[in-house]
């Protein structure tokens, strides 16, 4: 059992709805879609969660396809999509994106959960694997998250700016963070990019190929 499927099924019980499983869509990301055209309509959330995203999505037309390691959120997600929905429970990290089936790839608050190395290559996979002229919304937290959120206050260094809480619901868990140069170093592929720091020293990244 992974733990994320600890925090949903923690979740599930009435427990706290940790991180992001209490935040409404990003107000950011609907005005992404609404100011984007997409060809395909075709996109896969990466750490799709309970599905808000992809819910919203399909609402507006587009295929959907989502990846989380929670075999729970992955039955709260087809809860709302039917059994039949394109959702795959995985390590994002070992996860196989399929060749020129996505105009629309996105990730909210969750690839950072590994090391550098692991985010390079799947931001890289990304890049790959998407369609020409595909679109991308992800999110990363600032380096300077680190210092702030209350589960670092006790942790262990792993090393180039990725740290692991010792306590807390991602106890364990590695946690990567980034400055700005890392940041437009990681997604140099990509054309357009533009980088927005929220108030929570949350980078939101989007781009084309």
């Amino acid at each position: 059992m992974t733990v994320w499927d600890n925090i949903y099924i923690n979740y599930q019980k009435g427990g706290e709805a940790w991180a992001t499983l209490s935040e409404e869509l990003l107000p950011e990301f609907r005005s992404f879609i609404q100011d984007n055209d997409f060809a395909q309509k075709s996109a896969l959330d990466i750490g799709c969660g309970t599905g808000k995203y992809l819910i919203y999505l399909e609402q507006i037309g587009f295929r959907v396809s989502g990846v989380d390691s929670s075999e729970t959120a992955i039955e709260m997600t087809k809860g709302s999509l039917g059994d039949e929905s394109d959702i795959v429970c995985a390590n994002m990290f070992e996860f196989k994106i399929p060749e020129n089936k996505f105009d629309l790839i996105f990730s909210i608050s969750t690839l950072h959960h590994g090391s550098k190395e692991q985010v390079r290559g799947l931001i890289n996979q990304i890049y790959d694997n998407i369609l020409p002229g595909g679109k991308i919304f992800i999110t990363l937290p600032d380096y300077e998250s680190s210092q702030k959120w209350d589960t670092f206050k006790n942790n262990q260094d792993l090393g180039n700016g990725t740290l692991s809480p010792l306590s807390g619901p991602e106890k364990g868990l590695p946690h990567s963070f980034f400055l700005e140069s890392e940041i437009q170093e990681l997604f140099s592929s990509f054309r357009d990019v533009n980088l927005f720091l929220d108030n929570k020293s949350r980078w939101y990244i989007t781009g084309r190929k």
